[in-house]
């Protein structure tokens, strides 16, 4: 089951963040179908932190707020108690106008950055409309077996997904700033790309992408993998068992260990336990011990499972879901998720599963 890690980059901020005051931001404009409220500019400054930038109470569904930026942001206009929000590029020193529409009327103009990446977007998406409906053009022909008429327009469909991924590489190659490193970026966590992927989309970016905000988040998110990468050595965590004593992972000895992350909620884990069950009981003597860390928040629960499925091992948790500081600590955005340690607390492997796991465990307990 997959975390929602793009959850927290939309919570408003109450707290007013000061940056730099290098150039002025200034956005004018209008709000269709609410008279007043509040509006908030927020700017995303790493990976799991949303900075709020100005804030403005608007009558008479207009607006204006001003805020101050060191470099170019890609920045969310959000309205206090309506989900969602309204996206553009801005940059310092720029005077912005909009209009805050559910419509067509929607939009926010200024600075050649959002201008040029407006009108990409645009082009964009009049190329997809065109490959839609090409490819359902393609299916239905298929559909009717008229195989010749079909393959004649699958050569116009991938013709225009090539000039698609042609187009875009070209705007991208051209933009050696903060829409190329926001574009990767997306990818990445659209994708919840792991180290390598994200490594090497990374270095598809230029030096002025890299050095902009989202080149430095995609850097804060490999530097964080890196972390529990093979090889490198596991960090180290205390949590409390079922009865409420502490237990650092060090501590638990094993020639072996593997670190389970987990929860009663989580189908695919309890599908899983079965079969962690039968390779505990197989190769505990030989020296492999087990550590289910649960992200649980009821206790009720997590005790329960832990005694239908029957499993005999370490469990510890914070009890405090995804919040839990562990799960940062080892980059876990989905369950189940499995680290194997050898006797030292190196990480040897992760993710996995099945006969694979047990080959792994068998070889490396010999």
């Amino acid at each position: 089951m997959k975390r929602n890690v793009l959850l927290a980059l939309f919570i408003l901020c109450s707290t007013m963040i000061s940056v730099a005051q290098t150039g002025a931001i200034t956005i004018k404009g209008k709000i269709d179908g609410i008279k007043k409220g509040r509006l908030f500019l927020l700017s995303q400054s790493g990976e799991d932190r949303v900075d709020t930038l100005a804030f403005c109470d608007f009558k008479k569904g207009k607006f204006k707020l001003e805020a101050n930026a060191q470099e170019p942001i890609f920045a969310h206009l959000v309205i206090e108690g309506f989900s969602g929000g309204f996206t553009f590029f801005a940059e310092p020193g720029i005077t912005y106008s909009a209009c805050l529409s559910e419509g067509d009327n929607f939009y926010i103009k200024g600075g050649i950055m959002n201008e040029d990446y407006t009108a990409h977007m645009k082009a964009s998406d009049s190329l997809r409309s065109v490959i839609s409906a090409l490819q359902e053009k393609y299916d239905a022909l298929r559909t009717e077996r008229k195989l010749r008429s079909a393959s004649l327009v699958n050569d116009s469909l991938k013709r225009e997904q090539a000039f698609l991924r042609d187009f875009t590489k070209s705007f991208l190659n051209g933009n050696d700033n903060i829409i190329s490193a926001y574009t990767i970026y997306s990818n990445i966590v659209m994708r919840d790309a792991g180290l390598k992927e994200s490594r090497a989309m990374y270095a598809t970016l230029g030096d002025g992408a890299k050095e902009s905000c989202y080149g430095r988040i995609i850097k804060e998110r490999i530097d964080r993998m890196a972390k529990t990468d093979q090889g490198a050595k596991a960090p180290d965590f205390t949590l409390s068992d079922t009865k409420g004593n502490p237990v650092t992972m060090s501590s638990v000895k094993g020639k072996i260990k593997i670190i389970d992350f987990w929860a009663s909620w989580c189908g695919p884990c309890r599908l899983n336990n079965p079969a962690l069950r039968k390779l505990y009981d197989e190769f505990h003597e030989k020296g492999l011990e087990i550590i289910g860390v649960s992200l649980d928040t009821d206790k009720e629960s997590w005790e329960m499972a832990i005694e239908k499925d029957g499993l005999i091992w370490v469990n510890v948790s914070s009890l405090k879901g995804w919040d839990c500081e562990t799960i940062s600590l080892y980059s876990v955005s989905g369950v189940p998720s499995l680290f194997i340690l050898d006797e030292y607390n190196n990480i040897m492997a992760t993710g996995l599963r099945g006969e694979q796991l047990r080959t792994f465990i068998q070889q490396n307990l010999k």
